[in-house]
């Protein structure tokens, strides 16, 4: 699997720790949550590390706290193909594919499932 596939999860993740499902699906979505968050921190520390190295920090947040950078000179360019080569990078996660009926009351968007459909299965 990919680490891009695993990061476009995340929001569907966080919200499936929220979420109310039997206990032995909680159990292994914590069990899935922790083996994905050592993935999610070297990616968001080396995506940091692109920003800074590509982009100038603007001195404005947006409106969520955010800091924003910006590319002059063909810099987005650079920062886009070091980003994406980092996101085809293949991950080794030893999962059991969840059940698409484990999270029956977990209120999923189609989008939500979608980004899960690495780890799904309807068996």
């Amino acid at each position: 699997m990919q680490l891009g596939e695993v990061a476009a999860a995340m929001p569907t993740i966080q919200k499936l720790m929220d979420s109310k499902v039997k206990a032995v699906t909680a159990f292994r979505l914590a069990k899935f949550a922790k083996q994905v968050e050592p993935h999610m921190e070297s990616y968001d520390k080396i995506r940091q590390e692109l920003l800074e190295k590509y982009g100038t920090k603007d001195e404005s947040e947006n409106e969520d706290g955010q800091v924003r950078y910006s590319f002059e000179n063909g810099q987005a360019e650079k920062f886009s193909t070091e980003l994406t080569t980092l996101l085809d990078e293949k991950i080794d996660l030893k999962i059991k594919k969840f059940k698409v009926s484990d999270f029956k009351d977990a209120e999923l968007t189609p989008r939500d499932m979608l980004s899960l459909e690495w780890a799904l299965t309807d068996k």
